[in-house]
């Protein structure tokens, strides 16, 4: 094994600094030897972009060296004929350098753009860059079989690209057919299991039985349907991939939020309960009390009805409580008897809807008495009733409520 030292001595110190050659490979030339020192003395230390620098040029000077003798250079053949960036290539080659020529590289990267899977050479390279061992993978053994277990499971060609680029390594390193025989009649499709892919490739990646399965059963004891823990998966794909023990500490923190297992809120409290730390939930309970003029007692049971509520940022809770408080004149007790109304989106909903009443108040229209009659009545209702039986009246009311769920009212922004 070759361990060639490049070292320099600065004029003001007697600090040597030196790079090994990477193991296995020759000594870069007299050229290289020479930038090298060069770049050290610009620098006069060792930082992590150097470095990075330094086998970015090892690398390529290896290859130049290697193509003037007629040798297989991994970084120039991932580079020219797979499409990776030199600092990928670098990063990759390591997979490949064993290769005394490229004919296995050539058959799968022909395999991958050929008829059955149609990947791009940009697709090709995002695959390569995630799992460059699929290089070595056989066609016959590996890709091919592969290949065939997809399709056995019903999946098209166009669904077999889009779960390759969402998770490279499924192609080479998973059981197929563990993994779609179970995740598909669990999510329910084909379409569901791409789309969490997407999202995230833990899935794919979690042991079923020892991992996946203990989970679900935890949920399940929970009083949680495999409909409802498959939804709570698509934004939360690790609460069925982390260790079971760790998923037992959540549900233990989700249970100090007051919500009762069995009752339908306590997937809220599961999801709220993983996404915040047991100290950043203390914070979030007390700003609420804070912010509101609530006390202990009433937060919790604000919590227990919608603790979802936690997950929102202390800005926004405060703007929403100035706007609801201030302009549309709710005080802190109604709230607290309604707070679903502290979720909805300022711009998007109180202020536009808040506008249109006024509005239909200052006009003498026909107008609900209670503002918060208005929010959970979605956007098309909501036209249908308060904005279209008046336009022979008030004909710019529905642009105008349109510019406000814009933000582009003066009224629709408050701070």
């Amino acid at each position: 094994m070759v361990d060639v030292q490049f070292s320099f001595r600065e004029e003001s110190g007697s600090s040597d600094f030196a790079f090994p050659s990477p193991p296995g490979q020759p000594p870069p030339p007299a050229a290289m030897l020479h930038l090298q020192k060069q770049l050290l003395r610009l620098r006069g230390s060792i930082t992590p972009a150097l470095l990075s620098l330094h086998r970015v040029l090892f690398s390529t000077a290896v290859a130049v060296d290697a193509a003037s003798r007629g040798q297989f250079s991994a970084v120039d053949y991932l580079v020219n004929n797979c499409g990776l960036t030199p600092e990928q290539a670098v990063k990759a080659a390591r997979y490949i350098s064993h290769w005394k020529s490229p004919s296995k590289g050539d058959a799968v990267l022909a395999f991958l753009a050929g008829p059955d899977l149609g990947l791009s050479k940009a697709d090709i390279s995002h695959v390569l860059v995630s799992d460059p061992r699929v290089l070595n993978c056989r066609i016959d053994r590996t890709l091919k079989p592969r290949l065939d277990g997809f399709r056995a499971h019903g999946l098209s060609g166009a669904q077999i690209r889009s779960l390759l680029l969402s998770s490279p390594c499924s192609f080479r390193s998973c059981n197929i057919h563990e993994i779609l025989g179970f995740w598909i009649p669990f999510l329910g499709s084909t379409e569901e299991l791409i789309r969490h892919a997407k999202r995230s490739d833990y899935l794919l990646k979690a042991n079923i039985n020892k991992v996946v399965k203990p989970n679900i059963a935890l949920l399940r004891e929970c009083g949680l349907s495999d409909y409802e823990i498959a939804r709570m998966c698509v934004p939360n794909s690790r609460l069925l991939t982390s260790n079971p023990e760790r998923l037992k500490v959540i549900l233990a923190r989700a249970d100090k939020l007051g919500v009762p297992r069995h009752c339908l809120m306590f997937k809220q409290a599961v999801t709220t309960a993983m996404a915040l730390h047991t100290e950043t939930m203390a914070s979030k309970l007390k700003s609420l009390g804070e912010i509101m003029g609530w006390s202990p007692d009433e937060v919790a049971k604000v919590v227990r009805i919608n603790p979802v509520l936690l997950r929102y940022s202390e800005e926004r809770l405060r703007r929403v409580s100035k706007f609801l408080m201030m302009v549309a004149g709710l005080n802190s007790k109604y709230i607290l008897s309604k707070p679903t109304v502290l979720m909805y989106s300022l711009e998007r909903r109180l202020v536009p809807r808040y506008y249109v009443m006024k509005v239909l108040q200052e006009k003498g229209l026909p107008r609900p008495k209670s503002f918060y009659t208005l929010l959970p009545i979605k956007d098309e209702l909501f036209r249908l009733r308060y904005i279209q039986p008046h336009k022979g009246v008030l004909p710019g009311l529905a642009d105008a409520y349109t510019a406000a769920c814009n933000g582009e009212l003066p009224e629709a922004r408050y701070e």
